[in-house]
């Protein structure tokens, strides 16, 4: 109860403290794979620090090696009206990426893993702000990124619990702004984004929790004057996003019967 409770608190606070930036973080894919030929998929809704909707699916393609996949659309309009001003936001981004991995029991009961994976993705980011008592400014980006991801997970039949670390280099490109100060301009940025994700369930279907911080770590200047809002600086880096998770796993002593039969 005390659990749900601080859930609870903590999203009334993260809706409260959004804010349009040009760059979101998609949610980390976990895949917590543990056995062979098995699939896992999810979907979430971001509610802060992250894009809105994230879809991702991760398929194991032996006992120790799989693979992963992620769509993220992030969506947002905002407007508010101060004295004598009216102030519009509007935030676009689309991205996809996909990796693999490596996946290792390390105990004899097959309750703790280890995983570390990487890939790649691609996106883009349309935005437009009017804020009162500022100038107008359009920015429009196209970003790539490259990431390791090592982590350590426990499953069971009712839940599973994963700690992961993704180190992300971003690459900004294509920046056409209405603003010199940003406008042709190329941006690199190194992030590390420490995430806890807490699974509840039966075998196949769980809901999910997930929630971490993004550290910018290279040019964190203008890392943080693009994404985050200059009032809110530690509120906008925090990550929280709930949603859902399906397991499939084949059986392949039934796979063997079929063929055999076929045959």
């Amino acid at each position: 109860m005390r659990i749900t409770t601080i859930f609870l608190f903590t999203v009334i606070i993260f809706s409260q403290t959004a804010c349009v930036t040009v760059y979101k973080p998609n949610a980390i894919n976990t895949p917590n794979l543990y056995a062979r030929h098995q699939f896992r998929g999810s979907a979430s809704l971001g509610l802060a620090g992250c894009g809105v909707l994230n879809l991702q699916g991760a398929y194991s393609i032996n006992r120790k090696v799989g693979v992963t996949g992620d769509i993220m659309v992030h969506s947002k309009n905002s407007e508010y009206k101060a004295t004598n001003s009216l102030g519009l936001g509007r935030h676009n981004q689309y991205y996809a990426g996909g990796g693999a991995g490596y996946f290792k029991c390390i105990d004899r009961m097959k309750r703790y893993y280890i995983q570390a994976y990487g890939g790649a993705g691609l996106g883009y980011s349309d935005n437009y702000y009017s804020w009162p008592d500022a100038d107008h400014i359009k920015l429009k980006c196209y970003y790539h990124n490259l990431y390791v991801q090592p982590g350590i997970y426990y499953t069971n039949k009712y839940y599973d619990a994963s700690f992961d670390l993704r180190a992300t280099y971003l690459n900004m490109f294509g920046v056409h702004a209405s603003s010199y100060l940003y406008n042709q301009q190329l941006f690199y940025f190194l992030t590390a984004e420490p995430t806890i994700t807490l699974r509840v369930g039966s075998k196949g279907f769980r809901v999910f929790m997930q929630t971490g911080y993004t550290m910018p770590l290279m040019d964190t200047k203008n890392y943080y004057a693009l994404n985050t809002d200059a009032t809110k600086r530690t509120q906008s880096l925090i990550k929280f996003s709930l949603g859902f998770n399906i397991t499939f796993t084949e059986n392949m002593r039934n796979s063997q019967k079929w063929l055999k039969w076929k045959n």
